[in-house]
């Protein structure tokens, strides 16, 4: 088994979320301005994502062992734009990043929020966090906007299909 076929992606159980504080913190090790810090508010941040949208929280783990985790609400609406999939955290633990296991939780997610019937996918991204704010660029995000220091990223899940016709028949060709 190579270190590809060891990682497993699974829906989050309730139970789980205490497990995941360890994992966040060392995410977010070297931008903690952005972060809960305290265990206790890292236990209640989890627990609210979790219960905003159950089914809309993913593990990764390798070995048993949860090494990343995504959670977005499928029915949030936004201010400017209406209803969106609103993607809250994506965090990798520091030992297991640059292993693509970021890209595929962001797939999950995206596979989610489709079958949900999400036109589009919306976060906030911290402005110093050059890492995260270009790699959501390179997966297709924009920037919308900032509010204070943060950034506002949105990505369009669907876009029109145009066929092509001829006039004629109004066959495709």
């Amino acid at each position: 088994m190579d270190e590809e076929d060891d990682l497993r992606i699974r829906r989050v159980k309730e139970e789980e979320l205490p497990e995941l504080v360890q994992v966040y913190k060392s995410a977010y090790h070297q931008m903690v301005k952005y972060a809960y810090t305290s265990e206790r508010k890292i236990r209640n941040y989890l627990r609210w994502l979790y219960e905003g949208d159950p089914g809309g929280f993913w593990i990764a783990e390798k070995k048993g062992r949860p090494v990343g985790f995504v959670c977005l609400h499928s029915e949030w609406e936004d201010w400017k734009w209406g209803s969106t999939g609103e993607l809250h955290e994506l965090v990798v633990h520091k030992d297991f990043q640059g292993q693509g296991i970021g890209k595929k939780l962001l797939n999950k997610a995206l596979e989610y929020v489709r079958e949900k019937g999400c036109k589009s996918v919306s976060l906030w991204v911290g402005e110093d966090n050059w890492l995260a704010r270009s790699w959501y660029l390179k997966l297709g995000f924009q920037e919308k906007g900032n509010w204070g220091e943060w950034i506002r990223m949105k990505k369009d899940l669907w876009v029109p299909v145009i066929k092509e016709v001829d006039k004629n028949k109004g066959e495709k060709l």
